[in-house]
């Protein structure tokens, strides 16, 4: 049913581009049925066009958008949709209105679908957007669909965090990511934050809930989480322990937001958190369980480099999850060994290193004498004594 629908979709959309309204960014089909009241339809639709042009320009007015942090930076996040950067056309997908309908006494279901066609070739969905138009105040402001799709679930609050969900939770897992976010904010000097934590079977979900019913580069995708600010936690296939990300972060206020060193990054967040994937189980894959699988490759695999594994980032841990790095996994026994020697102080150096394995290894040389050189010798040593 959906294939019909998507081809009937694209046969309007194509016939559609050639009366596109030259006034207006959004076009609007002759066909569509539109809410009764006219009047709130317009006002609707030119605070629309208002939002994309600001959007475009990247002055935003939050006096058109909800009050969710949210809802400000995945509506500013739409900025280059337009884009078709295959073949660097930077105006290539136009955005159609598709649905418009009142689904509350003072909101409206809006859905934007933005396509692109070359001459001759089946026109290609890029993405359908849905926002929540709420027209109170005598002001009209746009809203993630998040509030509407969550209204009916339940509700459970675990220390500072506050769990969505439609049926039940693992408490004992919830209450570990509570302990786990006031112990990574607090190593780090921090204070904990509070957080609402929605639980969701996979990233499509994730996805709709953020307003984007469909994305043509995530298509297919289900097995990531995603979080906004911190804040709002959107949960990795159905987790409740986003801790990986969770550190990532509350470095990112100790960075002052400033891009940080992949490789430090993974590691502390593999060893403070966990693996960010879960295993066949739905169980979040933690530091131990991959040291102990790399603890029986070295005996199975004596003369194998370490440097190499980790350089390569080679797919070793593949029947855990197929998302799992080697090279975190080394890196996170490495920013252990960094925290034992040389304390938080040691860690912070290390957030605070820049971007690059060059200046990875220059601070481990300078913080424990680890490097290139001797990199296997001693890496070896840490996962043969790792007994956490």
């Amino acid at each position: 049913m959906k294939n019909k629908i998507t081809i009937a979709l694209f046969i309007l959309f194509a016939w559609s581009f050639n009366e596109m309204n030259a006034q207006t960014s959004i076009f609007r089909p002759s066909y569509l049925n539109y809410p009764q009241d006219s009047a709130v339809k317009e006002k609707i639709l030119s605070s629309l066009e208002m939002l994309f042009v600001q959007i475009k320009n990247s002055t935003i007015d939050t006096l058109l958008i909800g009050k969710g942090r949210s809802d400000f930076n995945v509506l500013k996040s739409l900025d280059g949709l337009e884009e078709n950067k295959k073949d660097s056309i930077s105006d290539f997908y136009k955005k159609q209105l598709i649905n418009f309908y009142q689904i509350s006494t003072n909101e409206y279901w809006i859905s934007l679908a933005y396509i692109g066609a070359k001459n001759g070739e089946v026109p290609i969905l890029k993405n359908i957007i849905n926002l929540v138009a709420t027209n109170a105040d005598n002001k009209i402001t746009f809203s993630l669909p998040l509030n509407h799709l969550t209204k009916t679930w339940k509700s459970k609050t675990v220390g500072n965090i506050i769990y969505h969900f439609r049926d039940k939770i693992n408490l004992q897992n919830a209450k570990l990511f509570n302990e786990k976010n006031t112990q990574i904010a607090t190593k780090l000097g921090l204070f904990p934050e509070k957080m609402d934590f929605y639980m969701c079977d996979n990233y499509q979900e994730v996805s709709q809930l953020l307003g984007y019913e469909y994305d043509l580069e995530s298509n297919g995708k289900t097995r990531d989480g995603y979080g906004v600010d911190g804040n709002n936690i959107f949960s990795v296939m159905n987790n409740e322990d986003f801790s990986h990300d969770v550190f990532h972060f509350y470095s990112g206020k100790l960075r002052n937001q400033k891009r940080g060193n992949r490789t430090v990054e993974e590691g502390i967040a593999y060893s403070w958190g966990n693996a960010y994937y879960t295993d066949i189980n739905g169980k979040m894959i933690e530091q131990r369980e991959l040291v102990a699988f790399l603890k029986n490759y070295l005996k199975e695999n004596p003369t194998i480099s370490l440097f190499q594994l980790f350089n390569k980032d080679s797919k070793v841990l593949n029947s855990l999850a197929p998302e799992v790095s080697i090279k975190s996994t080394i890196a996170s026994l490495l920013c252990d060994e960094v925290e034992r020697q040389k304390g938080l102080e040691g860690i912070k150096e290390l957030i605070m290193c820049g971007r690059g394995d060059a200046v990875f290894f220059e601070m481990l040389n300078r913080l424990i004498t680890i490097n290139q050189t001797n990199f296997d010798s001693e890496v070896k040593k840490l996962v043969l004594a790792y007994q956490k």
